[in-house]
C-alpha cells in the first residue's frame, strides 16, 4: 500500500498537537519566550510575581479572618476563603499549607504580634500620667475590636491549645511591661502603693469588659459606647476611683499617696 504525499508530514503535526495539549510539558518546548518590553529588564520582571503573591495572600487573610471571626474555624472551608476573596481555590493551598496553617496565620496578624511592643514608646513620650494611661487605654480598646473578640471566643472554644500557645505568652509579657510601668509610678508618688499586676489587669478588664458589652450584648446606644468617652471614663475611674472625695483635683491619688 502507498501512502500518499504528506502523509508523514500530517502525522507529526497532530502529533505536536497532541503534546501541546498536555499540561505538564512546558510551552518553551513548543513556543518561543517572548522578547522583554524596552526599559524592562529580567530582574524588575522577576519582581512581580512576587508582588501578585502578595496581593493574593493579603486577600486571602482578610477572607479568612473575616470568616472565622464569623463563623469559626470548623465551620469555615478553604472554598468559602476562596470565594470571598475571589481567587482559586488552589492558590489558597499555594499560600498556605493547609486550612490549619491559614487559621495560625490569621491568628499570628490578628490576635497582638506587637502587643507587649508598642508599651515602651507610649511611656517613653514624658507626657503626664494621665495622658500616658489614657494612650494605653485607647490603644487596647483598638486592639479588642469585633473581629478580635470573636477570633478570641472562638478559638477559646474550638483550639484552646493553639490560643495558649499563641496569645498567653505575649499577654503574660504585656502585663509584666504594664506591671513594671505602674510600679514607675507608684515609686514617683503618683499612683498608690498597690500591687502593680492586679492594678494593670483591672485597667484592662474594664475596656474589655466595655467591648464585650456592646458587642455581644448589642448596647451600642449606651451613652458612652463607641466613643472615646468611654475610654476616658474609664481610664479616670481606674486612676481616681469613684468615691466623691477622689474625683476633685484637690484630692487626686497622686495628692493623697504623698500626703500619706
Amino acid at each position: 500500500m502507498r501512502w500518499p504525499a504528506g502523509f508523514s508530514r500530517r502525522r507529526m503535526s497532530l502529533r505536536t498537537m497532541k503534546l501541546q495539549r498536555r499540561p505538564n510539558l512546558p510551552a518553551a518546548m513548543f513556543y518561543p519566550a517572548p522578547p522583554l518590553p524596552e526599559g524592562l529588564s529580567s530582574i524588575k520582571m522577576a519582581v512581580l510575581p512576587s508582588q501578585k503573591i502578595l496581593r493574593s495572600r493579603e486577600k486571602v487573610l482578610r477572607a479568612a479572618t473575616a470568616l472565622f471571626a464569623a463563623k469559626g474555624f470548623h465551620e469555615t472551608s478553604t472554598r468559602d476563603v476562596a470565594r470571598r476573596a475571589r481567587v482559586n481555590e488552589v492558590t489558597v493551598f499555594r499560600l498556605f499549607r493547609n486550612k490549619q496553617d491559614l487559621y495560625l496565620s490569621v491568628l499570628e496578624g490578628k490576635m497582638g504580634s506587637d502587643l507587649p511592643k508598642w508599651l515602651n514608646p507610649v511611656f517613653e513620650s514624658q507626657r503626664d500620667y494621665e495622658t500616658l494611661f489614657l494612650s494605653v487605654a485607647e490603644r487596647l480598646q483598638q486592639l479588642f475590636d469585633p473581629v478580635f473578640l470573636r477570633l478570641l471566643f472562638f478559638a477559646a472554644l474550638e483550639k484552646p491549645s493553639i490560643l495558649k500557645k499563641r496569645f498567653r505568652p505575649r499577654l503574660q509579657s504585656f502585663y509584666e511591661l504594664l506591671g513594671q510601668h505602674i510600679q514607675a509610678q507608684i515609686n514617683n508618688g503618683v499612683l498608690r502603693s498597690l500591687h502593680p499586676a492586679f492594678m494593670g489587669r483591672a485597667l484592662v478588664a474594664m475596656i474589655v469588659y466595655q467591648e464585650l458589652f456592646c458587642e455581644f450584648l448589642g448596647d451600642r446606644d449606651f451613652q458612652a459606647d463607641n466613643s472615646k468617652e468611654s475610654v476616658r471614663a474609664y481610664t479616670d475611674i481606674w486612676l481616681h476611683g469613684v468615691s466623691a472625695g477622689s474625683s476633685h483635683p484637690e484630692r487626686s491619688s497622686k495628692v493623697a499617696v504623698r500626703a500619706s
